[in-house]
């Protein structure tokens, strides 16, 4: 708890100061009555605030997780724990940099209020939320008190996404004929993930050793290795991108990235400053691109991509164009292969080498130029 004096506090003891030495020099009893009034006021106000407020704060974030520009609220519950009224107060929550002041009315005994403020989610990223500061002043703004109280939270801002097509074009090299299925399926070899035991799980795919451990039943779970796969390289670097110049890429990244996932297409994020792993899920992809920061590296745009045969469609995101001169050598790994430069002020879609190539100045027109890639 932190009791401190304002600045007209200082002002009160200042004047009521040379009050009591000005009626002490010229006789006045009158000036020295009024330094001790002004004293007088000072310590009633120290001692109407001083008392730490007897109240629990409740705050949860709902959602905890939200898409870039929509709503997401706090919601503050206040209830009195004593059995006297207590008086109003302010609690301020910090917000990022922002700060967020709800005004507490006084409570009577055992009372519970709740409060709501928005939280701000123009941009993405994680959005640190709290301490509560709970601060309570007296009716002259001679004294304030405050206390923090509560713990903090975070709020993730996904990256905002757009009406995406799945990836077209990949080359079929399945062992079966008919659509892919999003799960696993009969006859794969290729070795996901481990994970938690469901009912209806094959026994023969429990993996012992790791249920040992973990002290529950884990299972193996396969899936097809001709799946058809998007690979996204998304370009981390400063040099080749600006801060707004990045989130308009990495929402275009979402947006392509989350419909492949969904259309059952495997999924892999490279970046060239180190990141390349393959995508179990929806919900970790987009808590990863609304965490992904920019490097100061200067590695190159392709150090980082896995060259092999067959490696599905590739989806290129950069405002490098110098880097952008090695992508057609890549052809014999990957097909089709769609580079998007998010730097260009004039939209445009043009195919060379054949790679597409597709420039945009905003997320929604790289996406929608996205679209029109024909397969």
């Amino acid at each position: 708890m932190n009791t401190r004096l304002t600045l007209r506090a200082w002002a009160v003891l200042a004047g009521s100061a040379a009050l009591l030495v000005a009626g002490q020099l010229l006789g006045y009893p009158l000036l020295q009555v009024l330094a001790g009034a002004g004293i007088a006021v000072v310590l009633v106000s120290v001692l109407t605030v001083v008392r730490r407020p007897k109240v629990a704060v409740e705050r949860v974030l709902y959602p905890d997780r939200v898409e870039c520009g929509q709503p997401a609220l706090a919601r503050l519950v206040v209830r009195n724990e004593s059995t006297r009224r207590q008086p109003a107060f302010v609690a301020a929550d910090s917000v990022g940099p922002h700060q967020s002041e709800v005004s507490v009315a006084a409570l009577a005994p055992a009372g519970v209020a709740t409060y709501h403020y928005e939280l701000p989610t123009s941009r993405r990223g994680p959005v640190p939320v709290g301490p509560l500061v709970l601060r309570r002043s007296d009716p002259f703004g001679l004294v304030t008190c405050r206390v923090s109280i509560g713990t903090a939270a975070t709020l993730l801002v996904h990256p905002r996404r757009y009406a995406a097509r799945p990836a077209t074009g990949i080359r079929q090299r399945h062992h079966f004929e008919g659509p892919v299925s999003a799960g696993p399926l009969r006859g794969s070899i290729d070795l996901r993930r481990l994970r938690e035991y469901v009912p209806g799980d094959e026994v023969r795919h429990v993996h012992w050793k790791a249920s040992a451990r973990a002290g529950r039943l884990m299972v193996r779970e396969y899936v097809d290795p001709d799946q058809p796969r998007l690979q996204v390289l998304l370009d981390t670097r400063t040099s080749a991108l600006t801060p707004d110049q990045f989130d308009t890429a990495v929402s275009v990244a979402a947006s392509i990235a989350v419909v492949a996932a969904q259309s059952g297409q495997r999924l892999r994020l490279t970046t060239p400053c180190g990141t390349d792993h393959d995508v179990q899920s929806v919900s970790d992809l987009l808590d990863e691109l609304a965490q992904l920061e920019q490097s100061q590296q200067s590695a190159n745009l392709l150090e980082f991509l896995p060259i092999g045969p067959d490696g599905g469609a590739l989806a290129v995101l950069t405002g490098d164009a110098a880097g952008l001169t090695e992508v057609p050598k890549l052809r014999s790994s990957y097909r089709p292969i769609v580079c998007i430069d998010v730097t260009h002020d004039e939209p445009a879609v043009h195919t060379a080498l054949g790679v597409h190539v597709v420039h945009a100045d905003s997320a929604q027109n790289a996406v929608d130029a996205w679209n029109s890639v024909p397969a």
